[in-house]
């Protein structure tokens, strides 16, 4: 076996939202030290003490693989202590989490708010206890090890507004009867739980059936949001790190797909995305070895249900958002009237929507899209009828110096909020009971046939299933778009068990409070 293995990712050029050419590489592995060494590169790091007054940072995990036992990936639990993580020069920082699945790197100081960071060495201290792995796997000196990356965005802690206050839509957040009112989040509400559906809705049918308790991420505090949606190249990672068995339950949805056998697709084959086997793998032993389209590099995914999505926040050690984290994670805190909400806005702040359609360098990392500069370019309505597909990610804020409605950003920096592919929420209303959901995080392990398992998050996606889908996508109209549209509250079978819509896609976040 090889002693090392490593991983790099290429993200999407982004100018506005400030991150882009994440590179992780030249990964070893110190025995002696129990550690973790390699090298971190991204372009156009920020951090600010004004405005968003917020920072960009990567999502670092590692996977081990033992070179005895049963041969499966399990991930690498880190200290929890951050003074255990060291990196070169002075420009970084890394932030140690509780739970061990992973570490935020982030810019140490404000004295240089933005710029690139040069590649610089980072070493993790890996957990030391006997149960330093989920699942629990046997290892040794010589074992295979990934670390993997994604950039996220901070959403600072603050009270914000939820719902854009239009009366005419009766699916609409709002406060209590009166749906011209958005409604203020802020400490009390989140440390006293929000309580019935008609406080943030006109009706307990737009609702949660239950009440929603002060463990029901209200947006309140501050979380990590992804800045892009999941990519193509970051899931074909994680289906080459399932068993064969749980290789085979995400094939089932399109029929007699296996593992064992070459070109069994988890997608469909006749557009970009085409991710299929390559390597055949053994019937229950030994897992396949799944590749991606050429045309697909970098494009978010987009035929994944929630469960496909769900296990990938699980294996990776982060979690879906809720309905309410989405329209915090747009809109910004409400710092005075600068943020309240607008009626009828879309994620970028205002009102103003332009269709964007494939300009040129279709499917290559410099794509751009038609006529650079409009305001608030998105992709919807079946913008790009000759390929069915989204959008590069982060494709409009390429345009030289873009203001955030030039790029398509939210208030925090974050892309393709609305337009390219839906994003799978908890929330809605119609019955399902999801005020068990919590800011839990994955732990990495998943079933034996390949599902989240993390108590309180919905099971299945589909109507009526604790599940909702905002921000529109490539084939919606642009309605669908707006920050606070719940046109599909009941849930939909676009994103259910049984389903694979090419329009649906989605992120994660994992909470973190800073002082």
């Amino acid at each position: 076996m090889k002693n090392i293995a490593f991983i790099l990712f290429l993200l999407f050029v982004s100018k506005f939202a400030n991150a882009n050419n994440l590179n992780i590489a030249n990964t070893s592995f110190n025995s002696t030290n129990n550690t973790v060494t390699f090298t971190i590169s991204w372009e156009n790091s920020w951090r600010l003490t004004t405005g968003p007054s917020n920072w960009d940072a990567v999502w670092v995990f590692v996977k081990r693989q033992a070179c005895s036992s049963t041969n499966i990936w399990a991930s690498q639990l880190l200290s929890t202590t951050s003074a255990d993580h060291t990196n070169s020069g002075s420009l970084l920082t890394v932030d140690a989490t509780s739970d061990g699945m992973g570490v935020f790197i982030r810019r140490a100081s404000t004295a240089t708010a933005t710029g690139n960071i040069t590649s610089t060495t980072v070493t993790l201290k890996l957990n030391t206890s006997a149960s330093n792995t989920s699942p629990l796997i046997t290892t040794g000196a010589n074992d295979n090890f990934k670390v993997m990356g994604m950039e996220m965005v901070y959403v600072p802690q603050g009270s914000y507004y939820l719902g854009d206050g239009r009366s005419t839509n009766s699916n609409n957040f709002s406060a209590g009867n009166n749906a011209s009112t958005p409604l203020l989040i802020d400490a009390s509400k989140q440390n006293a739980g929000l309580g019935v559906s008609t406080v943030y809705c006109n009706s307990f049918t737009y609702g949660c059936p239950s009440a929603l308790p002060s463990t029901f991420p209200l947006g309140y505090n501050g979380f990590y949001c992804m800045k892009y949606e999941l990519s193509v190249s970051a899931y074909v990672d994680f289906l080459n790190c399932l068993t064969y068995d749980q290789q085979a339950k995400k094939l089932a949805k399109r029929g007699a797909n296996y593992p064992n056998n070459v070109g069994a697709s988890f997608t469909e084959t006749w557009q970009t995305l085409g991710i299929v086997v390559s390597v055949a793998g053994t019937y229950n032993t030994v897992p396949a070895v799944f590749t991606q389209g050429s045309g697909s590099y970098y494009r978010p995914m987009h035929q994944i249900n929630w469960q496909d999505l769900a296990s990938y926040l699980d294996w990776s050690g982060l979690r879906p958002m809720s309905e309410f984290e989405f329209e915090k994670a747009c809109r910004g805190n409400n710092a005075g009237a600068a943020n309240n909400a607008v009626a009828n806005e879309y994620p970028w702040g205002n009102t103003t929507i332009y269709q964007t359609t494939s300009g040129s360098n279709y499917a290559a990392a410099n794509e751009s899209y038609n006529s650079w500069g409009q305001q608030g370019p998105a992709t919807y309505n079946w913008a790009d009828w000759g390929t069915w597909s989204p959008m590069r990610s982060g494709a409009p804020a390429a345009y030289p110096n873009a203001t955030r409605t030039q790029a398509g950003a939210t208030y925090y920096g974050i892309m393709e909020m609305g337009g390219n592919v839906w994003e799978q929420c908890v929330g809605g209303g119609s019955g399902y009971d999801y005020s068990t959901f919590t800011t839990a995080n994955g732990d990495g392990n998943l079933s034996n046939i390949g599902l989240a398992n993390v108590t309180g998050w919905p099971a299945n996606g589909g109507t009526n299933s604790g599940t909702i889908l905002r921000g529109g996508s490539f084939n919606y109209d642009q309605n669908y778009i707006r920050v606070s549209d719940r046109t599909l509250y009941a849930g939909d079978d676009l994103n259910g068990n049984t389903n694979s819509a090419w329009t649906v896609g989605g992120r994660g976040v994992r909470t973190m409070i800073y002082p």
